[in-house]
């Protein structure tokens, strides 16, 4: 009987470990975002007028934003779309001055319940 409880013992242990390696394995930290406008953390000598982020899958629009936050605090944005299968585009509305700017981004992916959220940096320096 106890050879028994140590061989159960030891099927247990091996069939708990495996579970946690599979569910490792399977949960993504990967963030959906490939590149964007401005590039991440690029250095521009003209402000940029809009903020496109590329995705490695279609972006629910209902279900995203982004925000932009520069050396004057939180910028106006406007007019949160698409323009390809695979991106997010929006409008700045305030005058992008010289300074340090950063991104910050909610999406839903496609086939993906996850919601993924990241932000990114760029800078826009004198000419």
């Amino acid at each position: 009987m106890a050879g028994f409880m140590t061989v159960a013992g030891r099927l247990i242990s091996f069939l708990l470990i495996s579970l946690l390696l599979i569910a490792c394995a399977t949960t993504s930290n990967h963030s959906p975002l490939l590149y964007a406008e401005p590039e991440i953390d690029g250095y521009l000598t003209r402000a940029p007028r809009t903020l496109r982020l590329y995705y490695s899958a279609f972006p629910d629009v209902s279900r995203s934003s982004l925000r932009l936050f520069g050396p004057d605090g939180e910028h106006q944005l406007r007019g949160l779309h698409t323009m390809a299968a695979d991106d997010l585009m929006i409008e700045i509305m305030d005058p992008v001055s010289v300074g340090a700017y950063t991104v910050e981004w909610v999406t839903v992916v496609r086939d993906d319940p996850a919601v993924h959220t990241g932000s990114y940096s760029f800078s826009v320096i004198e000419n």
